[in-house]
């Protein structure tokens, strides 16, 4: 064996090492690449659905605190009336959509929560029972005020509508901070 035979053997060899070598190096990126596009695809495909959830949730959320709102002005336009202020709003100055009793809004705001129970947090669910607590009563002293109502239930008429004021707004920052955002009410 000469020099010449061994350069043309290890020519051979070095030429059969790149390419093995090119072979596997794209062998490792290729499988490498097939994982990362796995990964992103489960990770734009999470994005996504918590995208959806997102926007049902909020659209949720939206429902739920334009009932909620609807209470609130009711409660403060009876409270108001009571207060004698002449540039507040009064129970016949509402809407027809705030002019309802508290029963009616209470079954109102109950469907909504049954349709949307799934987006609320534990904590939040818990400041609702409270409003519907608060509603429960609310209900019955509207029915006392209708019937020949003890003169105390007349006269304790504001504070239940404040009270039940107050829960609205309980449940409002709870909604905000189930969503995350800083409450501002």
């Amino acid at each position: 064996m000469d020099i010449t035979d061994l350069f043309s053997i290890g020519a051979v060899v070095a030429a059969a090492n790149l390419v093995l070598g090119l072979w596997a190096k794209s062998r490792i990126e290729g499988s490498i690449k097939h994982e990362y596009d796995k990964a992103l695809e489960k990770v734009k495909s999470e994005w996504k659905r918590t995208d959806t959830l997102l926007a049902e949730r909020m659209s949720a959320f939206k429902l739920l605190q334009k009932k909620l709102i609807s209470i609130r002005r009711y409660c403060e336009a009876h409270r108001n009336s009571e207060s004698g202020s002449e540039f507040a709003a009064r129970p016949e100055d509402l809407e027809t959509a705030d002019s309802k009793s508290i029963l009616t809004h209470w079954t109102e705001l109950e469907t909504l929560l049954d349709e949307n129970l799934i987006f609320l947090s534990s904590s939040c669910n818990a400041i609702f029972e409270r409003l519907r607590n608060q509603l429960s009563l609310g209900a019955n002293m509207e029915l006392w005020l209708t019937s020949d109502a003890a003169p105390e239930v007349v006269s304790s008429k504001a504070s239940g509508y404040q009270a039940i004021s107050n829960r609205v707004s309980e449940c409002i920052d709870a909604l905000f901070k189930d969503l995350g955002f800083p409450n501002e009410t």
